[in-house]
């Protein structure tokens, strides 16, 4: 426990990275969004998304950041990789209250005065703080393991097999895309994801569990 911790600790002497660069991020879409709806009145922004994609990039910045450093003195890689999804988790567990008390705010101010739904978003005003404070933690804790995952991968066998992986992922998702297209399922598939979106998004974490046992594998044989 001492050695997880102080990995913890490692993690979180850069503040910018773990603190300020998040509420930054999140605050500056936020305010741009609320001067929008101070002129065209009500609406639902998709600005909430860019903490989901920061959080991913901090998954995939802090291997490349300390793992060296935090082997070279003498941590164990199976104490790194425990002390960083430890901390992973706790963050995901504060941003998600964090948001959802915000959802709270939101939804009593009316939209801050200007009928901005930026938190409190429709498809999801029927949440309670508990349901909804969980599907946030859900998502960002997948979001993190997700960089966290990419990094590994980059880490163990290089960036060009993961730019590799990530070019086949693109040619699947492109090959994919264009026969949708031609069998004209298009609607079909949006349908499909209004219906169960919510269970998509629960679906992710079993996903999380799986990333998060492939990057350990893959830490565990990278070279320092």
């Amino acid at each position: 426990m001492p050695a997880i911790r102080n990995v913890m600790r490692t993690h979180l002497v850069d503040h910018w990275l773990w603190l300020f660069v998040p509420t930054i991020v999140l605050m500056s879409s936020f305010l741009t969004n609320l001067v929008v709806s101070m002129f065209i009145g009500s609406f639902t922004t998709g600005g909430l998304a860019s903490i989901y994609f920061f959080v991913m990039s901090i998954g995939m910045a802090v291997i490349p950041l300390n793992f060296s450093f935090s082997l070279g003195f003498g941590v164990r890689r199976k104490d790194y990789f425990l002390g960083t999804v430890s901390l992973f988790f706790l963050s995901s567990l504060l941003v998600s209250v964090g948001l959802t008390l915000l959802r709270q705010i939101e939804h009593l101010t009316s939209g801050w005065g200007t009928g901005l739904h930026f938190f409190d978003l429709p498809f999801l005003s029927s949440f309670s703080f508990l349901h909804l404070a969980l599907l946030n933690f859900v998502v960002i804790s997948h979001m993190f393991l997700l960089g966290f995952l990419i990094s590994s991968i980059a880490r163990r066998y290089g960036g060009l097999i993961l730019t590799a992986l990530l070019l086949l992922v693109v040619i699947v998702l492109g090959v994919a895309g264009v026969l949708v297209t031609y069998w004209e399922y298009w609607d079909e598939f949006g349908r499909w994801v209004m219906t169960y979106q919510m269970d998509i998004l629960w679906f992710l974490f079993p996903f999380t569990l799986v990333y998060a046992f492939i990057s350990y594998i893959l830490l565990r044989k990278s070279t320092i």
